[in-house]
């Protein structure tokens, strides 16, 4: 505060007063200048202190202004780096104000200034108005091309305050809306229940393989008496052949449901490899000679003995032979060879089935064992999956060779006892 400035007292006009009273006055006019100099010394006091308040209001405004940029340029990379996008959006103008890097990638709105929704293209533009519209969280499709895509939106309104060019104040409604990629979860709820379909299938599968064996094998039986004890050629033999042949395939395909369902544990026996190989070969010639095809055996195994399961070796046989005539024009032959094979530390039963059919292509060769993969239609696709998984279960090993054109060998290797 300024000091209370003293009364200037008069000064009487020269030639008119005494010389005490000259005296007088001199002295009231130095008073005044004291204390006008006084007055000043203070006054530059206080604008020294107030330049040195607005100094540090100055240096605090800046501080504060460099600190909200450093949160805002913060946030925004927070915001450019988050998995989910965000998209705000000004519903007083429908204008969308901020998308960061993954909205724009999820939905398709183009990097650049603030967007009318009207002008982004009708699907983005129905899908945030529709997002604008709801409180709850909800899932959508996107197409495109033949990519699907489903996105998960979440919506939260703020109220956000302003000085409208820096006078007045002024208010706006903004949409946040939060969008996730769900895609992926909603190709594994579906291959889930893919799966729960796939075991309830396997399930009723099993229970009908089940049902129709014991009346199958009945019927099998019965063909063999009448093949033993009834005609012996013409028509009638043939047609008891095709009966034949059609049981047993569709032997091969009841056990092959059972084998892909059960519980994948076997007991093991020693047992000669070559009796199982003469009695699978007996029971798949009528396969052969209904399909026009040579089945030849070379066997050169001996008395040799492997820890087996003489049935799950069969349904070896048996699968891998309908495999070759499925693929084998008529005419054309599969030749069965088995044979010892020494190594530095055992021996080894070999048998090689190799077939003069269509062959198998290089893309396709590494997926045949896979289940369900067939490249007929004739066939579930199960047939190979048994068989390696027999083989395995016999610590043996299966390898296919072939060429387009050329056949294909499925060699099997068992270690003897």
């Amino acid at each position: 505060m300024l000091p209370t400035s003293h009364p200037v007292p008069m000064i009487p006009l020269p030639g008119l007063t005494s010389e005490g009273a000259l005296a007088e006055g001199f002295a009231a006019f130095m008073a005044t200048a004291r204390s006008l100099e006084d007055t000043y010394t203070q006054l530059q006091s206080e604008v020294a202190r107030l330049r040195a308040e607005l100094e540090d209001r100055n240096a605090a405004l800046a501080s504060s202004v460099a600190q909200n940029r450093g949160i805002r340029t913060a946030l925004h990379r927070i915001l450019d780096a988050m998995p989910c996008g965000v998209i705000v959006i000004d519903d007083t103008n429908d204008i969308v104000v901020f998308t960061n890097p993954e909205a724009q990638k999820l939905v398709g709105i183009p990097v650049g200034p603030a967007l009318h929704l009207r002008d982004l293209v009708p699907p983005v533009q129905a899908l945030l108005r529709s997002a604008i519209l709801r409180d709850d969280e909800y899932e959508f499709c996107i197409e495109s091309g033949r990519r699907v895509r489903w996105l998960s939106v979440r919506k939260r309104q703020v109220h956000v305050e302003f000085l409208d060019q820096g006078t007045h104040n002024a208010s706006v409604e903004q949409s946040i809306l939060i969008l996730r990629d769900v895609t992926y979860h909603k190709e594994a709820e579906r291959e889930r229940e893919t799966s729960r379909n796939m075991v309830a299938l396997g399930e009723m599968a099993a229970v009908l393989a089940h049902e129709v064996r014991n009346p199958l094998g009945s019927m099998e039986l019965l063909a063999e008496l009448l093949a033993q004890h009834g005609v012996t050629e013409g028509e009638p033999r043939q047609w008891i052949e095709h009966l034949q042949a059609g049981m047993r395939s569709l032997s091969a395909t009841v056990n092959n449901v059972l084998q892909l369902h059960g519980s994948g544990s076997v007991n093991l026996f020693p047992i000669q490899l070559s009796a199982v190989l003469e009695n699978g070969l007996r029971f798949v010639r009528p396969l052969a000679d209904q399909a026009g095809i040579s089945l030849t055996l070379h066997n050169e195994l001996e008395n040799a003995e492997i820890a087996g399961d003489a049935g799950g070796l069969q349904q070896v046989i048996l699968n891998l032979a309908i495999n070759a005539f499925r693929h084998t024009p008529a005419g054309g032959s599969l030749d069965i060879t088995a044979r010892i094979r020494h190594t530095a530390t055992s021996r080894l039963a070999s048998v090689t089935f190799a077939d003069t059919g269509s062959g198998i292509s290089a893309e396709h060769i590494s997926k045949i064992f896979d289940p369900g993969f067939s490249t007929s239609n004739q066939s579930p696709g199960i047939g190979l999956t048994i068989c390696l998984r027999i083989v395995q279960q016999h610590r043996g090993t299966i390898e296919v060779s072939s060429q387009v054109g050329a056949g294909a060998t499925f060699a099997l290797e068992f270690p003897v006892l």
